[in-house]
């Protein structure tokens, strides 16, 4: 499929009375999963949360984990996170109230940029939430709306115009990793402008690269290894220092969103630019994690965001005509559920 045919390709035609009851009921759904981690975070304690301790001390030390030499951006977060405490008493009360920032951007992002502009299916918003809203809700705070933003900039498939700019400047304001992804995408319609056609075959070739990546991650790391560890990338450097371990559940969950961002390219749907980012991404990802499994994964995240919200499916393609599009309905639950029941295995032993 061309890239002028993944432009102008349009979904079937569905009656408009059917349309709206259809996406209804998926923003209802939607919504009722915020609220229930919303109730379940506050019922609880946001001290009970992974990272709550880490947001604590980034607070206690005016702002940074370490030292001030830690971030290239994430002004949004560090100015909250510095100058919390000439409001507040304590670091836990900067904290709950950065946290409760975060939560608002969440709510108000997705249910009026997201459901009422229509840039994105409601759809999409759904899978969007149930497979990274126990996460972004509960747990990686500052990294939230950078995942949100990115998802959404690559799902829509814009140019590289005032928005793009506005949209990627708030999304590393609040997390250094969405510099990188931000960088994917630019470069995706870069890309994408200069080749008119990009056939299949190239984004299938790209994408079983990066499965036999993550498959031989053990043994692309000690190719890459010795150079990486030399390099001087600050802070970043602690992901790098020792070779990682091989985690059988990290790579069972890599080859689960290989297969998402596989069906993603798939959909004749998708815009051009957001294959290319998809595979990009996805090529990145793999590389990453043969490297240390803790940015693999963070990288990881941004195109399982970005994919849901695309197609607005979860494991499947997400055709209009698909005859499995209220099983990965049912599918996206189950992940919604066991990615909670983890959040709150581990938030048990915080």
């Amino acid at each position: 499929m061309s890239a002028v045919g993944d432009a102008v390709s349009k979904p079937e035609f569905e009656h408009p009375r059917s349309r709206f009851l259809t996406c209804s009921w998926y923003a209802y759904l939607n919504l009722l999963f915020v609220c229930f981690l919303l109730v379940i975070y506050y019922f609880m304690g946001g001290g009970s949360f992974p990272d709550y301790s880490n947001y604590v001390t980034i607070v206690n030390n005016g702002g940074y984990l370490f030292s001030k030499d830690e971030y290239m951006t994430e002004w949004v977060s560090r100015f909250f996170l510095s100058k919390g405490l000439v409001f507040f008493d304590s670091a836990d009360h900067v904290v709950d109230f950065f946290a409760l920032l975060v939560q608002m951007f969440y709510v108000l992002f997705v249910f009026y940029f997201g459901l009422i502009k229509g840039r994105v299916s409601r759809r999409g918003w759904f899978f969007f939430t149930a497979v990274l809203g126990p996460l972004l809700i509960t747990t990686a705070l500052r990294a939230s709306p950078a995942y949100i933003l990115v998802a959404y900039i690559a799902a829509t498939g814009g140019r590289l115009n005032l928005k793009f700019l506005l949209l990627s400047v708030l999304a590393v304001s609040f997390h250094d990793s969405a510099l990188i992804l931000v960088a994917v995408y630019a470069a995706s319609c870069v890309i994408a402008g200069i080749f008119k056609s990009i056939g299949s075959t190239l984004y299938q070739l790209l994408m079983w690269c990066s499965l036999a990546l993550v498959l031989l991650s053990q043994q692309v790391s000690y190719v890459l290894f010795s150079v990486v560890s030399k390099l001087n990338i600050g802070i970043r450097s602690v992901y790098f220092q020792e070779l990682p371990d091989t985690s059988i559940v990290k790579k069972v969950f890599m080859i689960v969103i290989w297969v998402v961002a596989y069906t993603t390219i798939k959909n004749i749907a998708v815009q051009a630019r957001t294959k290319i980012f998809v595979c990009s991404s996805m090529l990145l990802t793999a590389i990453s994690f043969s490297l240390s499994e803790v940015v693999g994964i963070r990288f990881a995240l941004y195109v399982l965001g970005s994919c849901v919200l695309a197609k607005g499916a979860f494991l499947f393609s997400g055709q209009h005509n698909s005859r499995y599009r209220q099983v990965d309905v049912v599918i996206a639950v189950a992940y919604f559920c066991l990615a909670f029941m983890d959040i709150l295995r581990n938030a048990g032993g915080a």
